[in-house]
């Protein structure tokens, strides 16, 4: 959800066999508005507020339970099964109430990665390490407390180049899990995150993904987990979304230079750690371009936001002026869920095409939808 929660989009995938990853009670909701059944809805994230955790319970209580919710420390632990106990004693649940949970474990290995998005490695702030995890299971009440223990969350990172780290961390999960299970008879579950590149022609395929786990799986003969999760956001939506823009400003000094009007309040992930994004022309002076091999040549792109590090990096891109068209590709993931009004830009609009025909998503915000 957190990739890109337009529920006009993520519409499509409800019927297609998806379930929904939310990381707060509002990405629930979206999901929800989606399509989406709550059971096949997962709570996940770091930064659960003690609403989000109510709502886990009420939904639970209400007979129509969440898939499972991901704990993150012996905290949140403690204040998820405080807050059963207490919907029990209120009569506001079966007094048999125990809510579905995984522990998000901290596989320590080193993804191939920018740091800001290797969110595996040892000392990063998401999830308990082993040593941990039986704290946790205490906090939480224990094996048969108001927490049914369902297994592990474990995820390595975002935009992976190699498969090393995920194929280390999917074992040490396994690993873990068994060890377990003797005391946790439920402790059936591995989420193992995402991962999947979608930038990177040279990055492992989904397939390679896929050939690690069945490798490891393999070994385990039938003492495997029942459950196997993951979640391909990115990878699903990132391919989805162009960003369009317009030609403002062209600078012919040392290294030709333009300034489009999108920047990051449309698409931060360049200005926030370095990402790079395809951009191509789709008017040249003016003009349509109609020759795919048109001659191009290198330039820098900035977006119009008073900030030096609003900048989109180089492109090949053919003459343009003032008023030409650019396209900036594999702006679905992280996008609009990242976009903001800031310098007092209102939202452009979102716009979808099935093949046929266009649909408004969202509209064009205005001057007066500012704060």
């Amino acid at each position: 959800m957190k990739a890109n929660g337009l529920p006009g989009l993520i519409s499509e995938l409800p019927g297609r066999g998806f379930g929904a990853n939310a990381v707060s009670g509002g990405e629930v909701a979206l999901a929800r508005r989606a399509g989406f059944a709550v059971e096949a809805i997962a709570l996940e994230g770091i930064g659960k507020t003690p609403a989000d955790l109510r709502l886990a319970v009420r939904l639970a209580a209400a007979g129509t339970p969440l898939r499972w919710v991901a704990v993150e420390s012996a905290d949140e632990a403690a204040a998820l099964a405080q807050l059963v106990v207490a919907s029990r004693r209120a009569g506001r649940a079966p007094d048999d109430l125990r809510l579905e949970t995984l522990v998000r474990l901290n596989p320590s290995v080193r993804p191939e990665t920018h740091r800001s998005l290797a969110v595996g490695a040892a000392g990063s702030k998401f999830g308990v390490t082993d040593e941990e995890l039986a704290v946790v299971i205490e906090a939480g009440g224990g094996p048969d407390g108001p927490l049914r223990w369902r297994g592990l969350h474990v995820h390595v990172g975002s935009q992976l180049g190699a498969v090393d780290a995920w194929r280390a961390a999917f074992r040490i999960g396994l690993a873990t899990l068994r060890l377990h299970r003797a005391r946790l008879v439920d402790f059936d579950t591995l989420d193992i995150g995402s991962g999947f590149p979608v930038l990177d022609e040279d990055g492992p395929a989904p397939a390679r993904f896929a050939a690690e786990a069945t490798g490891a799986l393999a070994e385990l003969g039938g003492d495997r987990p029942l459950r196997l999760a993951i979640e391909p956001g990115r990878a699903i939506v990132a391919r989805s979304g162009w960003l369009l823009a317009r030609v403002l400003h062209r600078r012919d000094r040392e290294r030709p230079r333009i300034v489009i009007d999108a920047g990051m309040t449309e698409l931060i992930r360049p200005a926030l750690y370095g990402a790079r994004h395809p951009m191509v022309a789709l008017t040249s002076l003016g003009r349509p371009i109609r020759d795919p091999l048109v001659a191009s040549n290198t330039v820098l792109v900035d977006g119009p936001i008073c900030e030096s590090t609003d900048a989109f990096g180089e492109a090949a891109l053919p003459p343009v002026r003032r008023g030409d068209l650019v396209a900036i590709g594999l702006a679905g993931a992280y996008g609009s869920a990242m976009s903001s009004t800031y310098n007092g830009r209102p939202r452009p609009p979102e716009i979808a095409w099935d093949g046929a025909e266009l649909h408004l998503l969202r509209r064009r915000a205005s001057v007066t939808s500012l704060p």
